[in-house]
């Protein structure tokens, strides 16, 4: 089964951001550039890379990506009517910026306990209307929920000890 272009592009990105991550010029990055060169021919649109330490932003057309990778901290710029998730430690965030809106990503690793039923919770008291599923196995609880208010999106995926939040905001 072929592999789609987008998967492709996402994989020889990652792997340039590997391979490429000590590899340097004195003007830019060297692997900031061959991942620009990348994504451009497969978006064929240009596009700008800034990578330092473990954070890496991409602009183009009006569109930002920021990912922090190793982030430990809540994003500070999180709508206010999102409850805050303390039920693990934040391992990375990404956040996203589109004509359409505004967009966050915060994995996390070490979660415990009863966390779909207790974030869904907090979600309805922040007023938001949810759906939600859990499943309990012998490595614990998981399952999702996700709440909408307003033009506010939230999804949650718990499962292994790892959760991710999304939040959307559309404009």
């Amino acid at each position: 089964m072929p592999i789609p272009s987008k998967v492709r592009s996402v994989g020889i990105f990652l792997a340039i951001i590997s391979v490429g991550g000590t590899l340097s010029s004195c003007q830019k990055k060297m692997s900031d550039v061959l991942v620009e060169k990348v994504i451009e021919q497969s978006t064929g649109k240009k596009v700008d890379v800034k990578s330092g330490g473990q954070d890496i932003t991409i602009e183009s057309e009006g569109k930002k990506i920021q990912i922090q990778a190793n982030s430990s901290v809540w994003p500070s710029d999180m709508p206010a009517e999102v409850p805050n998730f303390s039920y693990g430690k934040i391992k990375a965030v990404t956040r996203s910026t589109m004509p359409e809106g505004k967009s966050w990503s915060v994995v996390f690793e070490n979660v415990t306990g009863t966390v779909v039923k207790d974030y869904e919770s907090k979600l309805k008291t922040s007023g938001f209307k949810t759906v939600s599923t859990t499943v309990t196995s012998d490595q614990g609880e998981g399952g999702t929920v996700s709440g909408t208010k307003e033009k506010l999106n939230v999804t949650l995926i718990v499962g292994s000890g790892s959760a991710s939040l999304t939040v959307v905001k559309e404009s």
